[in-house]
């Protein structure tokens, strides 16, 4: 599978950069339409499935990077230097791959309310 980017409920002007970015990078940068928020991550990183629309719909911006891990710290890297600011980021994982949107955005959500108890940023 070619190095991509999953783009979940993204700002047009925040989308124009990650697609700039992902260019400059030779990046799969696939914008998940709403209608395909509710399915596995894996069935839309092999675009697969009938359309899954997410119950409830996403509530934040949010990527799924399955980038080897030098490309993903350039990717960061050049997110930050672009000014773009996505606050939920997550690695594709094996256990995360067979999520929906919306349960990876739950648990994101938690896992940083979990730093903010913490005194972590």
């Amino acid at each position: 599978m070619n190095a991509t980017v999953l783009m979940y409920h993204i700002a047009p002007e925040k989308e124009a950069a990650l697609l700039a970015l992902g260019e400059k990078l030779s990046l799969r940068m696939v914008k998940v339409p709403p209608r395909r928020h509710g399915c596995t991550i894996a069935q839309v990183l092999r675009d697969e499935g009938e359309d899954c629309p997410a119950k409830p719909p996403l509530s934040e911006e949010m990527l799924v990077m399955d980038l080897p891990g030098v490309l993903l710290d350039f990717f960061l890297q050049g997110m930050h230097q672009a000014g773009v600011n996505v606050s939920l980021k997550a690695a594709l994982t094996p256990t995360n791959v067979s999520w929906a949107a919306p349960a990876l955005q739950q648990e994101l959500q938690r896992e940083r309310q979990e730093f903010l108890r913490r005194g972590m940023r």
